[in-house]
């Protein structure tokens, strides 16, 4: 009869409550039913912590007990070797660099999200440089094309000085041709007038000494 229980029971599952340990690299899961389903972990077991077994089935799930909680751990990831000190010590080692390197690797990011913050930042007045400096040359394109209005306009200014110039020389030289025109017939008046009163006042002479 005891046999025949034996039997029953490791072909159940069943088995005394033992205590075994975490195994593996990682934290495990403890979840609430024999499956891997998303919100069904109740805790995530770190290395070598100590659980213990309720029933070991054969379909590769172990259920067990962590501080009064009773959930399901795959049973790959149960140890019955109980860690030495020393093992247990190097792990904590292990276990602060792993999170001073997630430490590390967070400021990092940080830092990268930063840079590219900062870059971004760079890549805006870059782009507002250009801009200035496409208005700039815009500017002194526009500045070019009146300096050369400008230049054409002082030309033009010139050549209108010289005409002026030369319209006043033209000017001058008719108002004085005029002149001299007009002082030539007076003169010629005056003479054309004197001999007529000399010719009268010789006539007059002649007719009394006739008499």
């Amino acid at each position: 009869m005891r046999k025949l229980l034996l039997i029953v029971m490791f072909s159940s599952g069943v088995m005394a409550n033992t205590t075994q340990y975490i195994g593996g690299e990682v934290k495990i899961p403890m979840r609430a039913d024999a499956s891997i389903t998303k919100g069904n972990i109740i805790a995530n077991l770190s290395i070598d912590t100590p659980v213990t077994l309720i029933k070991k089935q054969t379909n590769g799930w172990s259920q067990v007990n962590y501080k009064d909680t009773q959930g399901w751990i795959i049973s790959r990831y149960l140890t019955n070797t109980k860690p030495d000190r020393a093992s247990n010590g190097k792990l904590k080692l292990q276990e602060k660099q792993i999170t001073k390197l997630k430490q590390n690797n967070q400021a990092q990011y940080q830092t990268i999200v930063e840079l590219k913050q900062e870059l971004d930042q760079q890549r805006q007045s870059f782009s507002a440089l250009q801009a200035e400096s496409t208005k700039y040359d815009t500017q002194v394109l526009a500045l070019g094309k009146l300096r050369n209005k400008m230049s054409n306009l002082d030309q033009a200014n010139t050549d209108l000085i010289a005409q002026v110039g030369l319209l006043k020389s033209q000017n001058s030289a008719a108002h004085s041709t005029d002149f001299l025109t007009i002082v030539s017939t007076l003169m010629l008046l005056t003479g054309l007038a004197g001999g007529y009163f000399i010719s009268k006042a010789n006539n007059n002479r002649n007719n009394i000494y006739t008499i």
